[in-house]
C-alpha cells in the first residue's frame, strides 16, 4: 500500500492505493498520529484502495473515536464497490453516513460508468458529485466513443431543494457530445421534481 499526503493548514488529506490489510495497518496508523492536534478534519481518499481487513477498519474506528473525543472530524471518500461490501457487511457504513449523510460510490463497468448515491443529498454535498462528474467528462473529452454514465439513487433518502437545483445545474455543465445520461432507481418524488426540470428523457 502506498499514501500520499497533501497537508493544508487545518486539514490533511491521505490518498491511499492497494491494500490496507494487517501488514501494513500500522504504516496507515503512524502516518494518521504523525500530525497528532495540528489538523480539525483528516480525510481519507480510498478511490485506489482495492482491499481493506479487519485490521485496517480497526485503525479507521480507533481513528474516528480519538477524532470525535476532540471534536475533530474523520472523512472517507471515493469507495470502490469491494471496500463498500467490507464496509457495508461490518456495519461500517453506517457510521461513515453519520459523519457525512451523503456519500457518492463510483464504478466503472464495461459499458459505462456509475454513480451510486447514498445518504442524504444536502447543498454542501452537490460539490461532491460535481467533482465526480467533472473528472468523467475530462475523460470523456478524450474519447471519440460515446460515453454511458448512470446516476443510481436507489440508496438515496433525501434531496433538499437548493440541492436539486445545483445538482441539475452540474449534471448540465458537465455535459458533453458523446455523453450519454441515464439515472436508475429513481425515488417518485425526485422523478416528479427532475421531470419538471427537464430530465424526464434521462429516466
Amino acid at each position: 500500500m502506498t499514501i500520499e499526503a497533501d497537508v493544508g493548514k487545518s486539514t490533511v488529506k491521505l490518498t491511499l492505493s492497494g491494500r490496507l490489510d494487517t501488514a501494513n495497518a500500522p504504516q496507515l496508523e503512524r502516518k494518521i498520529k504523525q500530525w497528532g492536534d495540528d489538523i480539525t478534519e483528516l480525510v481519507l481518499d480510498f478511490e485506489n484502495l482495492d482491499y481493506i481487513s479487519s485490521m485496517g477498519l480497526r485503525v479507521l474506528l480507533q481513528t474516528q473515536k480519538a477524532m470525535k473525543e476532540k471534536n475533530r472530524r474523520l472523512v472517507i471518500r471515493n469507495m470502490g464497490e469491494a471496500v463498500r461490501e467490507v464496509f457495508e457487511l461490518t456495519g461500517f457504513i453506517n457510521l461513515i453516513l453519520q459523519e457525512e449523510k451523503f456519500v457518492v460510490v463510483r464504478k466503472d463497468e464495461p459499458d459505462c460508468i456509475v454513480l451510486f448515491f447514498n445518504g442524504e443529498m444536502e447543498t454542501g454535498n452537490v460539490p461532491a458529485v460535481s467533482q465526480e462528474l467533472a473528472k468523467i467528462q475530462e475523460q470523456g473529452n478524450s474519447s471519440p466513443q460515446p460515453v454511458t454514465v448512470i446516476l443510481d439513487m436507489e440508496k438515496i433518502t433525501r434531496i433538499s431543494v437548493g440541492a436539486y437545483k445545483q445538482f441539475i445545474q452540474i449534471v448540465t455543465d458537465t455535459a458533453w457530445e458523446n455523453r450519454i445520461l441515464k439515472m436508475r432507481n429513481v425515488p417518485e418524488d425526485t422523478k416528479a421534481i427532475l421531470k419538471s426540470e427537464g430530465f424526464k428523457d434521462f429516466i
